[in-house]
């Protein structure tokens, strides 16, 4: 049932139902006479409409259908034409349903509908100028994006170009396998191919500051492939030691015992002390070519073996310290140009296995301050070398060779060495006279030369300490060599 009701209301005469039914004869020309009953009306008129073709039915209708044709003609004819004789009966027309038009006006002056209605749209509204906003923001990221890629590009391809040449594609996976995996797992970085691999990066590359990033990456890898050999060359108590200061347990190497690094990252300083010490030293120390001092302590038998061809490029190295080792001779050429000829300090003790003589270059250093050798064999003596150089001349400020089974005299030209505070020369084979020392002396030791003889002249206020205790050295108004060590305060 519809929800629309339309009531309608028909008033009808007495006696309606007693007008004669015609019978329509369904057929395209026949035509439907008006009831007599009407025929004196203006309807006569219209006595000769013609059915349209829409409304001729095939067939024979049954009675049943007859009589509700007659009634819906009836309905027709009394609502289309007027009566003028009843003019009260006269239908007004049906008003449109207007079905399509009609809405539930429920909330149509609800003021709670009203205001949720005022929220929704404010909520609308506002939704719509968020979604604007960030469209903005989206079209202007992209547009910066463009903007910045395209000049990135402009900018740096040639750079890009450079890099992409200057480096191999294996020096571009070593890089990588130290960035994302060594980090993790340490012992698992390929050092026996990338050390070479970083290492011969070409020096145009490793000096652009625009490649800053990947020099410190192969830095760092080169330096722990370095440190690391020292490590896996260690014995197992060596390595046990080292282990427990840290030693390849991790990239960060400058926080590994023993080892100092210097604002950019790069080892300074490496003391290594036995058990902490490799059995030979490999040629992967050549890799920590910023250290600057090098102490290596051993136990009498290790380290051994020889020095490895890399380490002359130690080029910053400016002290060198080692003691109880079986190292075999040093280099002649070591301390020669492009070698460690910046070294400043040369301590050499107990190295049995070293030699009777100095590398020759030694006496080439311009920059020589201490030369300390004790308890190993020089023969023939280096001193008449030494006291001699004109490179040493100016810089040499402490000569200790205690202990090193020296003969012969002491050169007279030892007066030349104007910057020599410090002179160590006992338990020797010195022979002959003690000549004049230089100027600015404050320690002097002679004693244990028995066969030393002369005399020795104190400059006043000068000399600190002396020693000429089992020599035949005389003294005369030195008031600190009393044949016996003594100390002024």
């Amino acid at each position: 049932m519809s929800k629309f009701r339309e009531h309608l209301s028909l008033s009808l005469q007495p006696g309606h139902l007693d007008i004669p039914i015609e019978q329509s004869k369904f057929s395209p020309a026949s035509t439907i006479e008006p009831s007599p009953r009407y025929s004196g009306s203006p309807r006569s008129q219209f006595k000769h409409i013609q059915l349209s073709p829409k409304d001729v039915e095939a067939g024979t209708p049954s009675s049943s259908a007859n009589l509700r044709d007659r009634f819906t003609r009836l309905f027709f004819d009394l609502r289309t034409f007027p009566n003028p004789a009843h003019p009260q009966h006269r239908m007004s027309q049906w008003p449109p349903l207007n079905v399509e038009k009609r809405s539930c006006i429920c909330h149509l002056h609800d003021p709670r509908h009203e205001a949720k209605m005022k929220k929704q749209k404010r909520r609308s509204r506002c939704l719509l100028i968020l979604l604007i906003i960030i469209l903005l923001l989206l079209i202007g990221n992209a547009i910066f994006l463009n903007v910045r890629v395209l000049s990135l590009t402009n900018t740096s391809s040639s750079t890009t170009d450079s890099t992409t040449h200057a480096l191999s594609a294996n020096a571009l996976q070593c890089i990588s396998q130290f960035t994302l995996n060594a980090p993790t797992s340490p012992s698992s970085y390929p050092c026996s191919t990338c050390l070479s691999v970083l290492e011969a990066v070409p020096s145009s590359f490793m000096s652009d500051s625009s490649n800053s990033k990947d020099i410190q990456t192969i830095n760092s890898a080169v330096q722990f492939c370095g440190l690391r050999a020292i490590f896996e060359t260690a014995d197992a108590q060596g390595q046990a030691t080292l282990g427990n200061g840290s030693w390849s347990q991790n990239v960060n190497f400058c926080t590994w015992t023993g080892i100092n690094c210097d604002t950019s990252g790069r080892v300074s300083s490496l003391q290594l002390t036995y058990p902490g010490v490799p059995a030979t030293l490999p040629n992967e120390i050549g890799a920590l070519t910023g250290i600057q001092t090098l102490q290596v302590i051993g136990g009498n038998t290790i380290p051994a073996g020889s020095l490895p061809t890399s380490f002359t490029n130690l080029t910053a190295m400016t002290s060198l310290h080692l003691e109880s080792t079986e190292i075999t001779a040093l280099p002649d050429t070591l301390f020669s140009f492009p070698g460690l000829v910046n070294v400043s300090n040369l301590v050499l003790v107990r190295n049995s296995k070293m030699g009777t003589s100095l590398p020759s270059s030694v006496t080439k250093l311009t920059g020589l301050q201490t030369l300390l050798v004790n308890s190993q064999s020089l023969s023939p003596s280096p001193l008449s070398a030494i006291v001699n150089s004109s490179s040493l001349a100016t810089s040499l400020q402490t000569l200790d060779l205690t202990s090193t089974s020296l003969t012969g005299s002491i050169p007279s030209s030892v007066s030349s060495l104007k910057s020599l505070t410090q002179l160590l020369l006992g338990s020797n084979n010195l022979t002959g006279t003690v000549p004049t020392m230089p100027s600015g002396l404050k320690v002097l030791q002679l004693g244990g030369n028995s066969a030393l003889t002369g005399s020795l002249s104190c400059q006043a206020g000068t000399l600190q300490t002396c020693s000429v205790s089992g020599t035949n050295v005389s003294v005369a108004g030195c008031g600190v060599c009393q044949n016996s060590t003594t100390t002024t305060n």
